[in-house]
């Protein structure tokens, strides 16, 4: 039985003993006009109850992160004098600063929400979830109670400013309360959280050690072609949503041994298109001559051409190379998965909606099996369309990533 016809048995049960429960969406001028009115300081206080929902810690204590650290942020709803039985969120967030965590972008507190109505649905800044108490009326919940945790990475600095992580007018809470409607919005005010991410957007590079100084071309974006048009760059994407990026760096000797894996991050830079940064050794090395490889998200692996000289404790520039875009699975080629992803996701479509909204193919359920799913949007703009589709089968002379 589907998570929807669950629920709608779970109701008529609770129907039976008296409580009255919907989750239908609030449509009634009333509503409308009350939603009008709300506060600026609560832009999600779209009801006429008393009942809240917020962060803890909330935007009054604002998180401490650095580039790379996880942060989880807990939702609790105050119900006041209400018995709130369904919880629907929308969550905004600056997707330059975080990013939602792709295996669990919310943890739900089953115990007190046993049904996952809908969602998780996540979007390039967003993520929204629909979650009810079920047909057990002893879960009905009357007092401050945790719906879950909210789960990010830190990606981005905010130069000293926090970034909140707030509730969009998309918010409902409902009650099954003597004195409450069924299609009632109780919901009175929002709390938001607020992060303060320090570092910088190029971030720290590494001071000492041995290091790699990388110029990236990622196709699609900036000042990067593609595979038939390498310098063709007047249609990529010179504003993408993901300015920062994670470099996995492999070096080898000659004989094509292993002698170090490392990672770190590649920033957009608006004036060159190009992708840089300046990654630290992991491992020790001694002067001599390698082979680099290198590897990010959506892009196949490609060797930096040649045998790179490198020099131990010293930073090393590496020659500029582009990256072939379309690796959506992450399995090194291109192939008919992730041409399937692309279909799935949307490209076809007359008229393709973006990412962040709901109603797009990006949130069907064809569109949820593939992961990670974001890799679909090949240009980065927010929007899965023939573009990305086009930039697929012009990579496909080179299918298989070294």
């Amino acid at each position: 039985m589907s998570n929807r016809n669950k629920l709608l048995a779970g109701l008529i049960l609770v129907l039976a003993v008296a409580i009255p429960v919907t989750i239908s969406k609030v449509t009634s001028p009333e509503v409308q006009d009350t939603r009008s009115r709300a506060s600026e300081t609560s832009p999600a206080a779209t009801g006429s109850g008393t009942a809240t929902i917020g962060f803890d810690p909330s935007s009054a204590t604002p998180i401490q992160a650095e580039i790379g650290d996880q942060i989880s942020i807990e939702m609790i709803v105050g119900p006041d004098a209400h018995l709130v039985s369904f919880v629907k969120f929308q969550v905004n967030y600056d997707p330059t600063k975080l990013k939602i965590s792709e295996t669990s972008p919310f943890t739900v507190n089953e115990t007190s929400f046993p049904i996952k109505v809908e969602g998780p649905v996540v979007n390039n800044g967003t993520v929204a979830l629909s979650l009810s108490v079920g047909s057990d009326p002893t879960k009905i919940i009357s007092k401050p109670t945790k719906v879950g945790t909210i789960n990010f990475e830190a990606i981005g600095s905010t130069e000293g400013t926090p970034t909140l992580v707030s509730f969009t007018d998309a918010t409902q809470l409902l009650s099954v309360g003597s004195s409450d409607s069924a299609t009632t919005n109780v919901l009175a005010s929002t709390t938001p959280a607020a992060v303060v991410i320090g570092g910088s957007n190029n971030t720290t590079p590494p001071q000492d050690g041995t290091r790699l100084s990388f110029d990236l071309l990622l196709h699609g974006i900036g000042s990067a072609g593609d595979n038939p048009n390498p310098t063709g760059n007047q249609l990529s994407n010179k504003n993408p949503l993901s300015p920062q990026r994670t470099l996995n760096v492999q070096i080898l000797d000659s004989t094509n041994t292993l002698v170090s894996s490392t990672s770190g991050k590649i920033n957009y830079d608006q004036q060159t298109g190009t992708f840089k940064g300046v990654i630290g050794v992991s491992n020790a090395i001694t002067d001599g001559s390698y082979i680099i490889k290198i590897k990010s998200d959506r892009y196949l692996t490609r060797r930096i051409p040649g045998i790179q000289q490198l020099e131990n404790l010293e930073e090393n520039q590496i020659d500029r190379i582009d990256l072939i875009s379309g690796d959506v699975h992450g399995d090194n080629l291109l192939s008919a998965l992730d041409y399937n992803a692309l279909l799935n996701c949307g490209y076809g479509e007359l008229a393709p909606l973006p990412m962040a909204d709901p109603n797009s193919t990006y949130n069907s359920d064809d569109c949820k099996v593939h992961l990670p799913r974001g890799n679909v949007d090949l240009d980065d703009n927010g929007i899965v369309n023939s573009a990305d589709y086009n930039l697929f089968i012009r990579e496909l002379s080179v299918q298989k990533g070294d």
